[in-house]
């Protein structure tokens, strides 16, 4: 039996195979008061969250160390990418038109284009007085947290959990153990055009799954098409040639960084820059349906 619930704009799922109903649902309880959290601290569309108070600060604030921790881990990723992955596109994203809480339909607008690439800033650009939990913000730089804040309250509710279970939040999964029959827990990879259809099934042990994809936050714009997986590098939705990546890694949290990355560099080039992650594994889906697989996973026959 699965116990879900909404946060982060997406639906949650917390499995516990082994457990009685009371205590999944207690353990779901739990998994669902650490979104909670995580949403008061890192939403950009809560007025009274800690990223919108340091934002609109205009200078050196006092932090919360979840909220220090997060900035450093994103800085770390920022440089080992090579800022494919950056939260400093925040005003991209805005300016693409996602300026309101996502909801099919809800960022759809009959008039506008799309607009200029909008110049990105850095998260590497913050900084960041550890000792002290003391945060500035360059004026003007707009931080999307969403993403990696995801993986990381998956991985933090996971830790939380038995040996055998699981938590999924739209995508992004932390899958602990064996799975419920000792084989492995089954995660679809769906196609992104048909979500109906299964393109393929990994076999995953005590590892965690994310999927980026154009599909997932899409909206219109006038007569264009937007996305929300915004590019660093040109400060406009990508357009790499890749429908999808899902991305099989240690955590969550590495895990949704990576799936963003490879779509961000395409079919050609995502498999190698793959490579130079050890333990990681991907299946890419490209905008013509080709289906690939770069690294080692798991198929499980059928």
């Amino acid at each position: 039996m699965a116990v879900t619930f909404h946060a982060m704009g997406t639906t949650v799922t917390v499995l516990l195979p082994d457990a009685t109903e009371v205590v999944e649902g207690d353990a779901a309880r739990r998994v669902e008061a650490l979104f909670a959290e995580a949403e008061q601290t890192f939403s950009r569309f809560r007025a009274t969250s800690e990223l919108s108070r340091v934002l609109h600060a205009g200078g050196s604030v006092a932090c919360s160390q979840d909220f220090v921790d997060a900035l450093l881990r994103c800085q770390s990723y920022a440089r080992r990418t090579g800022g494919l992955f950056d939260p400093g596109v925040g005003a991209a994203v805005v300016a693409a038109g996602y300026d309101r809480p996502f909801a099919p339909g809800a960022l759809d607008r009959s008039d506008g284009t799309p607009p200029a690439p909008t110049r990105c800033g850095s998260i590497c650009d913050v900084r960041i007085d550890a000792a002290r939990g003391v945060v500035e913000v360059p004026m003007g730089l707009a931080l999307d947290l969403g993403g990696i804040v995801k993986g990381m309250t998956v991985d933090r509710a996971s830790a939380a959990l038995p040996a055998v279970a699981a938590v999924d939040a739209g995508g992004d999964a932390r899958l602990r153990g064996d799975g419920p029959d000792g084989e492995g827990w089954l995660v679809d990879v769906e196609d992104p055009l048909d979500d109906a259809r299964v393109l393929c099934t990994l076999r995953v042990r005590d590892r965690a799954v994310a999927t980026s994809g154009a599909n997932r936050r899409r909206w219109r714009l006038g007569d264009a098409s937007m996305h929300h997986l915004i590019d660093p590098r040109t400060g406009s939705p990508s357009s790499s040639g890749l429908r999808q990546a899902t991305v099989v890694a240690a955590t969550a949290e590495e895990a949704d960084v990576l799936a963003k990355c490879l779509f961000l560099l395409g079919r050609d080039a995502a498999p190698g820059w793959l490579a130079t992650w050890p333990g990681t594994a991907a299946v890419l889906v490209s905008d013509d349906g080709r289906v690939s697989v770069a690294g080692s996973v798991d198929l499980a026959a059928g």
